[in-house]
């Protein structure tokens, strides 16, 4: 497996497909690979767990059309868990897989990643999308999903404040009519509802940042601040503390406050605008981020036998 498992650099959704089958065939005696949904254009939202503990750790990248990068991240992220013998994946493998479950949905938003790639032609709204995108084929700054609405201001948390609204269908920044209007969102809120998860992990790009706070009170703050802090530590990215009345909207903010629990929004990258994360710098964003899972998992080993000792 090892010699055949090889990431596309453009990583589309066949290229996800592909790779999903391709571990849930090999290791089907360790994972469970499900559709959690659909898109707006009919793509399958996909759901692959590694575990089978009752403490639950879900991660998620692809929200924006433009950062696909995240769900190359993430396919990753569960080929070295279930394959690497190097540190720190065989220690969560062989240690923690039993206590702990790891649910990954690698790309939230397939239509937009779609059309970032490979432009609107196989869409059924392609004159729509054109004129969304002033009549251009270069679709590669959009964020947004197949009808132009931004995935990650859709959640029911603070929405009738999000700023810098559209007001109508557009590349970037539109919330919706409503919240939970859009399938990818409505499918994703009902999945995290059901199996109410222990932490959340949110990937995004760019900028080298961690979002964890938004409008939490105190005492959550203060509980949370440790691994927060650590995960900083292993990804040297910032830790940022909000200003201002935050905007609302989105995953992490409706996360923490419906559960108050912890969640991290990470932008992988240095900054790069409003483009796609170039391919030569995946290697150092892997090696930044290799250590998220393993921090995670033992924040959560660490509460357990404090709560054990109780």
């Amino acid at each position: 497996m090892e010699n055949q498992f090889k990431l596309a650099e453009i990583y589309r959704y066949l290229d996800l497909e592909r790779d999903l089958q391709q571990l849930k065939n090999h290791y089907s005696n360790l994972i469970e690979l499900e559709t959690i949904g659909f898109s707006v254009e009919g793509r399958k939202l996909y759901g692959l767990k590694v575990g089978t503990g009752q403490h639950k750790v879900i991660c998620h990248g692809a929200h924006h059309a433009r950062e696909w990068m995240t769900s190359r991240l993430i396919v990753d992220f569960i080929y070295h868990l279930l394959s690497s013998q190097n540190e720190p994946w065989r220690q969560i493998r062989e240690e923690w897989l039993d206590t702990v479950s790891f649910w990954f949905i690698p790309m939230v938003n397939p239509d937009g990643v779609t059309l970032v790639q490979d432009g609107p032609n196989r869409f059924s709204n392609r004159e729509q999308l054109l004129d969304l995108n002033g009549q251009s084929l270069d679709f590669s700054s959009w964020k947004a999903n197949g009808r132009g609405v931004d995935l990650n201001r859709q959640y029911p948390i603070d929405w009738e404040e999000i700023q810098a609204n559209p007001g109508q269908p557009s590349p970037t920044n539109y919330k919706g009519e409503q919240p939970l209007s859009e399938p990818e969102i409505k499918a994703l809120v009902n999945f995290v509802t059901k199996h109410q998860f222990d932490c959340a992990l949110a990937y995004h790009s760019s900028g080298e940042e961690i979002f964890w706070r938004y409008k939490l009170p105190n005492p959550y703050v203060n509980q949370f601040r440790p691994l927060a802090d650590k995960l900083a530590e292993v990804t040297s990215y910032s830790l940022i503390e909000p200003e201002g009345i935050p905007s609302g909207g989105g995953f992490t903010d409706w996360f923490l406050t419906k559960f108050k629990k912890p969640s991290f929004t990470f932008e992988i990258a240095p900054y790069v605008g409003s483009r796609p994360v170039p391919n030569h710098l995946y290697h150092q964003i892997f090696e930044d981020n290799q250590f998220v899972l393993h921090t995670v998992g033992e924040f959560l080993m660490d509460k357990m036998t404090k709560q054990h000792k109780i």
